[in-house]
């Protein structure tokens, strides 16, 4: 917590090439958010951390959370074109290939040790999924707790979370960790004009309530690693999605998640590394939607999906040759039992039972060659197969130039692709949307010039100018046949932009970071992606205050964005942190205030929903007290 700037610069990363290797190394303009900011900043979600980075955004439909890379966040798309990684680990579901990062999530951000988030396509080495961006969070060590400690949370919302971790060094390289978080929250009361006629003022009161159960654990012992999650979070939707009720309750979801994950790492006798991953993991989605007939009668329908897959990969890695570090691996993952129901309780009715399994299996290569001390050049390329498609390869070349030891520059060229999921090509209910099982693959190529100064002994900068190019961009459409919902491939679409920030840390503890991203995005016709904002402004900063207390904060500013018929007004969100000093037998103290100024804003939501946008928290806090035992 303590490195400087020129240490944090040598911190090893995994997620860009799937072994360690420096931040000056890496094929991509990596961002490590340490643990000593996850915990000033008062991040209450992976979603709050990733949105300070630069490029990213989120947008909030008070159900889930999305992420936005680089100009690109379709409304509705569940966060499948960005890759969750917990400790190298896949953690996006097979049903909908989701990444959740909210409350959602299956993970606390309070067990994250570092999150590193690593821009641009990844498929040459993670295949699908990793379209647009990868999301690596390293998880505490029993070794960075040794001990127990208890959180107590209190906010907004009449929100109240009750958190634990243990964890200690074992004798014989051992480690063993435990987390576990339970959150239970009323919500907001919730105004909505498109609702707002004769037969309701527009007001949602008590329906915007959340309730999570989390829990993870590891244990280490030499060169073996067991870990295991569980979560369930249950959400009441207080919008009226998909033409149900507005303001009554019964319309609500529930998310539940859970991973085995066995991984053993060996040095073999000519020096070379060999790691295999075997893994088990199931999803499951409960939606219970109220809807009025004519007669003032309500029926519930339920749309429940359940997915369970199985999977290993194994990696070997090592010196072939001068200057060459080479790795060769192969993954596979079978989706034993992708469901999709979908049935009304009172009339026993079945509008959608459909089950289509799959696996994935792929090969991939990459070579880290030292043509110079100033020249490195990363080779990578992966050969995917789909049960259902054919084979799809996605290459990455990473040139990266050091002339002296303040500048790093870097040219990256990628390919990625990402399949159609299950719900995409399969679900059909018969009243809103229907299947499309000929959907094609998404497939994306990109171009990226970077470059990093070091500005002193304490100081950075760096820039980056990229340019994205998809083909067979998977959307929700209406098909004027028919009136129906259904995704298909639409024409290209192409997003550029440049990226600047810099970050400086002072002797006497005090932080500062900032970013701005500008991006442009345009389809075939000419037109601007929705939920694309064009400026993008991050200032995050941290300082001590007299009697041991620290101040941290952040500021977050971002352009209109287009929704389905008019625009969401651009705003700026200001979150600040106070934290009192440890004191001995009576534990820490943190309040934390979001959306300080109280600003109103909106974010664009699918065709799901009547609105165009849904308007999002305003003034929040949170009082934590932490205590060790």
């Amino acid at each position: 917590m303590d490195l400087s700037l020129d240490d944090l610069l040598r911190v090893e990363v995994r997620g860009a090439a799937r072994y360690p290797q420096p931040l000056s190394d890496s094929p991509a303009s990596v961002t490590v958010i340490a643990h000593d900011e996850l915990r000033e900043q008062g991040y209450r979600t992976l979603a709050e951390a990733l949105s300070s980075v630069r490029g990213v955004y989120t947008s909030n439909d008070r159900n889930y959370t999305y992420l936005g890379v680089r100009g690109f966040s379709r409304p509705g798309d569940y966060n499948s074109r960005v890759l969750l990684l917990t400790d190298g680990a896949r953690r996006n579901d097979a049903l909908y290939d989701q990444a959740q990062v909210g409350n959602e999530a299956p993970i606390e951000i309070d067990w994250v040790k570092r999150l590193e988030f690593i821009p641009g396509p990844g498929s040459a080495v993670y295949g699908g999924n990793a379209l647009f961006g990868t999301v690596n969070a390293v998880m505490l060590d029993g070794g960075d707790v040794e001990g127990a400690r208890v959180s107590v949370d209190a906010g907004s919302g009449q929100s109240r979370r009750l958190g634990a971790v243990a964890g200690r060094r074992l004798a014989n390289d051992g480690d063993w960790f435990v987390g576990f978080a339970a959150y239970e929250a009323q919500g907001e009361d919730l105004y909505h004009a498109e609702f707002d006629d004769t037969a309701t003022d527009g007001w949602a009161r008590g329906l915007d309530g959340e309730t999570y159960q989390k829990l993870y654990g590891k244990l280490s012992q030499g060169r073996w690693r067991l870990s295991g999650s569980f979560s369930r979070r249950d959400k009441d939707l207080p919008n009226a999605p998909f033409g149900t009720v507005f303001g009554e309750a019964g319309t609500r979801t529930l998310d539940q998640h859970g991973l085995l994950d066995l991984a053993h790492d060996s040095h073999l006798e000519n020096g070379w590394q060999q790691q295999f991953r075997v893994f088990s993991g199931a999803y499951r989605y409960d939606g219970d939607y109220r809807f009025a007939d004519g007669l003032d009668n309500r029926d519930q329908a339920r749309s429940t999906g359940r997915a369970h897959w199985f999977g290993g990969d194994y990696r070997l890695s090592g010196a072939l040759g001068v200057g060459h570090r080479w790795m060769f691996g192969a993954e596979l993952q079978k989706n034993a039992r992708l469901l999709q129901r979908l049935f009304d309780v009172n009339r026993r009715t079945v509008l959608l039972h459909t089950d289509n399994p799959s696996h994935t299996y792929g090969f991939f290569v990459q070579d880290e060659w030292r043509l110079h001390p100033q020249w490195l050049l990363n080779v990578s390329a992966r050969r995917d197969q789909h049960s259902d498609y054919s084979p799809i390869v996605s290459p990455r070349v990473a040139l990266i130039h050091q002339p002296t030891r303040d500048l790093t520059l870097k040219a990256i060229f990628d390919h990625a692709y990402r399949p159609p999921n299950a719900y995409e090509r399969f679900y059909a209910d018969g009243i809103f949307q229907k299947a499309n099982p000929e959907l094609r693959p998404e497939r994306v190529r990109s171009v990226e010039l970077a470059a990093d100064f070091r500005l002193g002994q304490s100081g950075r900068a760096g820039m980056s100018l990229y340019r994205n190019e998809m083909r067979n961009m998977i959307d929700q459409v209406s098909d004027p046949a028919d009136g129906f919902l259904v995704f298909d491939n639409l024409p290209p679409v192409r997003v550029h932009g440049v990226e600047v920030d810099a970050e400086n840390r002072w002797a006497a503890g005090y932080r500062l970071r900032g970013s701005l991203a500008w991006q442009r995005s345009r389809m075939a016709d000419g037109s601007t992606l929705a939920n694309s904002p064009r400026l993008l402004g991050k200032l995050v900063f941290g300082l001590p205050l007299p009697g041991g207390w620290t101040a941290a904060g952040q500021w977050q500013g971002m352009a209109d964005r287009l929704s389905r018929n008019r625009r969401s007004a651009s705003h700026g969100l200001f979150n600040l942190v106070l934290s009192a000093p440890h004191r001995a037998g009576l534990g820490e103290w943190s309040l934390g205030l979001y959306n300080l100024g109280d600003r109103r804003y909106s974010d664009p939501v699918s065709s799901s929903f009547v609105q165009d946008a849904v308007e999002q928290d305003r003034r929040q806090f949170r009082l934590r007290w932490t205590l060790a035992l």
